[in-house]
């Protein structure tokens, strides 16, 4: 495999990262709403599932996206629950201003399965590395070590740009601290949070 072919796959990857949709609105509104630390670790769960997809692809098991439709349907509707449950949850207590440390710790393993949910939930994604891999690799003789350079390019890529939406999503996160201005905002983020959850159910 040459470099060029792994820069042509990280310049397509960079511009999936930066394409919008209701996982990146999900990695945003948990950054506002629980600060930055949630929102990398829903990038966590993203990636791991980005890995598992790229294997699939690899071994040529696009087909599985078919065969197993009920399962990711249910991961769908998991997903799609659990973002609107998020959004309501932020209706219900906006413009609190002390922060529950303790239970955000023992929620990290929660962010990180909620962002592999929300990719878990969408079989396209398997389609899209089955069709992304040919137009740069000879799938048939990709091997261990071209999947660890291949994950190599994913996994920064994906944190270096959701770390940019991340980051800013933070920093206006702290412009909210007063009661009134936070009530606005967290209502803001649960609306966003309700409107991904139904983006991933219905798409």
């Amino acid at each position: 495999m040459s470099i060029y072919a792994y820069l042509s796959f990280a310049g397509a990857m960079f511009f999936l990262a930066l394409s919008p949709g209701p996982g990146l609105a999900a990695i945003v509104s948990r950054t506002l709403s629980a600060g930055q630390a949630a929102g990398f670790r829903m990038v966590v769960g993203v990636v791991l599932v980005d890995f598992l997809f790229l294997a699939l692809a690899m071994a040529g098991l696009s087909a599985v996206a078919t065969l197993m439709g009920p399962f990711f349907m249910l991961v769908k509707y998991a997903a799609a629950g659990y973002l609107v449950w998020l959004g309501i949850k932020a209706w219900r207590t906006a413009g609190a201003l002390v922060m529950a440390v303790k239970d955000e710790a023992a929620s990290g393993h929660r962010d990180v399965m909620l962002g592999a949910l929300v990719t878990l939930g969408n079989p396209k994604a398997i389609i899209f590395y089955s069709a992304l891999l040919p137009t740069f690799f000879d799938v048939a003789h990709m091997d261990l070590t071209a999947f660890v350079i291949c994950c190599l390019i994913i996994a920064p890529v994906m944190f270096a740009v959701c770390g940019g939406y991340i980051l800013a999503a933070n920093r206006s996160r702290l412009l909210f601290q007063d009661r009134a201005r936070k009530r606005l905002l967290d209502r803001g983020i649960g609306s966003v949070l309700m409107g991904s959850g139904i983006l991933v159910a219905t798409r």
